[in-house]
């Protein structure tokens, strides 16, 4: 395509304009004005005025007075009629066919009164003027003969394309006649959703536009009869999917029938089929239509083929060693087994959360005739190893937070993760290294090692400590995972307002070591709208590194979430903690059982539900219970608005089993918000104390990140 300009013209025009400035200097100051203007408007038609051009051969077409939206449609026709002219000699009779085609198709876009006028000019050069005229706009659209879809629904399906270009006017759109023919289609394809499988859309444009441009239309629908879901039965199903295959069946009988739905159904058994390990199955729809429509009874038969059974697991070559040794480590459950579609994707998941992988994705390849063994291909693409990131927050307890983090998901190439934090909070500062081996000697093992440096000096007191731990965990299939651990921690309390008894041992070493087992049914851990979760820890303090602190700490978890509507979610939680063989005053303060905070009963502070010093310090005990039941609604995407229940108690006697707490109980009753993000939600709540003791507020406000429970 070429674009050409009429500079010639304006530079005419502007040599016109120099020699009449004598004259003009005569004139009024009201006509030299108009005399202005108007020149400013000639002068900026004729300079943007275009031609378009397209050649094909020894042969040249010329279009002027069009947009360069019209050419973009007209050049592909101007261009199939030179085509067809074979390179033949350009003379009177192509001109005019050009021309006569061009204002035909203005006529379809919607220009009416479009006129096309024609002429050779030297070079074997067509040239096309065009006058376009008002553009005729759609008025309106009116749907005849069914009631089965509504007329508003229908009408909106005959516009549908016409609305789609790119150039469309919403409210008055442009009259393209192919336009409404297609969307005249789109209401038969409708119909035919509904059942109504000979139905016809016959468009009936109005004989001439009104006064304003604007020409009615009219789609006169014959619908037919109409055909639905008689009885739908299967043949050939495997025994162990026939009672699911069948309830699908049993969803069919009485709705719209169509082929469309038919090949969707088609489609689900082999998709049910293919999660199962029958990977080659195939299926086939039998079914006779009487002329009179009504029920269509269905039979569809499943060939199953055979079960296929993975024989190995092969990673793409372009893997570096450490995430094939990872990626080897993670399916290698899956060799020997029948292929289950849950089964891969627990494994699939499992390696995402490595962290390793930006993306993943698999295929079975048959290694024999029976395709009865196959071979797991596995692909993808690895996430960029090396992460640097900034953190900035609020939290009611820690106050201001500030941290800078760092990760490596491929450390040396092996697979291994290895991680920094260095953070700032008004408690003080925090600082870890920690090394990840998400697959210990090739098994499905992670090991976790960790040292972390912390000072804390949120009331009262001041402890320094540090701690070394090891975590061993296993996920054994989507929702149950266990694992155990041990750590090592030094530290020293000082203080210059509380007792010892107030504080415990104030300079001492704890080693610990303990197991934890969680059986997580919830639909989203982060987000959870439905499901419930159990979770359980046990710890024991060991004295074999000369520790001189002894108890065991037991913690019981559990919750449960139940959409009651779209927009409205319950959810209740139970937790019990305690610590056995020990009284408060020998277990280090910050080693001992809390209650209140914004996740736990939120009419208190946080750890301030329980004995506080007069200096604000918040002692702790050796038992807590705490329960809570939580409404929200959600007022606008992302947005909720909760309404909650707490129930909790903090007891201080030497407990002899998990399930020792104390019966007094405390209570809170409030509201927040919570504004959803990928991360879990930021959270604002603010609980009330229908029964203030001495020294208790009427309520506390929490502003934090994650759901209570």
């Amino acid at each position: 395509m070429k674009e050409a300009g009429s500079s010639a013209q304006c530079l005419i025009l502007s040599a016109q304009w120099g020699a009449e400035r004598a004259s003009v200097s005569k004139l009024s100051t009201k006509h030299w004005a108009l005399s202005t203007l108007a020149f400013i408007v000639l002068w900026f038609c004729t300079c943007n005025a275009a031609a378009f051009e397209v050649k094909n051969g020894n042969a040249t077409v010329r279009v002027e007075g069009i947009e360069e939206a019209q050419w973009k449609e007209l050049e592909g026709m101007l261009k199939d009629q030179l085509t067809l002219n074979g390179g033949g000699a350009v003379a009177e009779p192509l001109a005019d066919d050009l021309a006569f085609f061009t204002r035909q198709f203005l006529i379809r876009g919607g220009w009416p009164e479009a006129e096309v006028k024609w002429k050779l000019e030297a070079g074997s050069l067509i040239a096309l003027e065009v006058k376009a005229g008002p553009r005729l706009r759609v008025g309106e659209v009116v749907v005849k003969g069914t009631t089965a879809v509504p007329e508003e629904e229908l009408r909106k399906f005959v516009l549908k394309p016409t609305l789609e270009r790119p150039d469309a006017d919403q409210k008055l759109p442009q009259w393209v006649e192919g336009d409404l023919k297609e969307g005249a289609g789109l209401v038969e394809r409708r119909l035919r959703a509904e059942g109504f499988l000979n139905a016809t859309a016959l468009l009936l444009p109005a004989v001439d536009h009104d006064a304003e441009y604007r020409r009615a239309v009219t789609v006169e629908v014959v619908p037919g009869p109409r055909f639905v879901f008689g009885t739908a039965t299967l043949s050939g199903a495997p025994e162990s999917l026939a009672a699911e295959m069948q309830a699908l069946m049993t969803e069919q009988s009485g709705t719209p029938f169509n082929e469309a739905r038919v090949q969707q159904i088609e489609q689900r058994l082999r998709s049910m089929c293919a999660e199962h390990g029958w990977l080659n199955a195939t299926t086939e729809a039998r079914y006779t239509l009487s002329k009179g429509g009504g029920a269509v009874d269905v039979l569809f038969a499943v060939l199953p083929g055979e079960r296929v059974r993975i024989t190995r697991v092969v990673t793409h070559p372009g893997f570096s060693r450490g995430a094939t040794r990872v990626l080897a480590a993670r399916f290698k459950p899956l060799t020997g087994q029948i292929y289950e579609a849950e089964s891969a994707d627990f494994f699939f998941k499992q390696a995402l959360d490595t962290g390793m992988f930006a993306l993943l994705d698999s295929q079975v390849v048959p290694l024999d005739a029976a395709r009865s063994e196959g071979e797991l291909r596995i692909t993808g693409e690895e996430a960029q190893p090396h992460t640097l990131g900034f953190e900035v927050g609020f939290d009611t307890f820690l106050g201001a937070q500030a941290g800078v983090t760092y990760k490596n998901t491929n450390f040396r190439n092996h697979g291994n993760t290895l991680a920094a934090e260095l953070s700032y909070s008004m408690a003080g500062p925090i600082g870890f290294v920690s090394h990840t081996n998400p697959a210990l000697l090739g098994t499905p093992w992670a090991l976790s090692s960790r040292w972390a440096l912390e000072q804390f000096n949120r009331f009262e007191y001041d402890r320094l400590g540090t701690t070394l731990s090891f975590d061993l965990v296993r996920r054994v299939s989507g929702p149950l995972s266990y694992g155990m651990f041990f750590s090592s921690s030094a530290n020293s309390v000082s203080t210059k307002k509380l007792t010892k008894n107030d504080i415990g041992p104030s300079s001492y070493t704890l080693e610990s070591l303990g197991m934890n087992v969680l059986l997580d049914q919830r639909d989203n851990p982060i987000l959870p709208k439905k499901g419930w979760m159990l979770s359980g820890r046990m710890e024991q303090t060991l004295s074999m590194l000369g520790g001189n602190v002894s108890f065991m700490r037991s913690d019981l978890r559990g919750a449960w979430y139940q959409p009651l509507t779209r927009h409205l979610r319950f959810a209740t939680c139970l937790e019990l903690s305690s610590i056995m063989g020990a009284d408060a005053k020998d277990i280090p303060i910050d080693s001992r059982v809390f209650n209140g905070g914004p996740n736990s009963v939120r009419s208190f502070a946080q750890r301030e539900l329980g004995p506080v010093t007069p200096g604000g310090t918040p002692l702790g005990g050796t038992s807590s219970m705490f329960f809570s039941a939580e409404l929200s609604y959600e007022i606008i995407s992302n947005l909720e608005f909760a309404v909650f229940a707490d129930v909790g108690s903090l007891g201080q006697g030497r407990n002899s089993s998990p399930f020792d707490y104390s019966t007094d109980l405390r209570q809170g009753i409030g509201a927040g918000l919570r504004y959803l993000l990928p991360f879990g939600p930021i959270r604002v709540d603010y609980g009330h104390n229908p029964d203030p003791r001495i020294g208790e507020g009427s309520g506390m406000l929490h502003v934090t990140v994650g759901f209570a429970f």
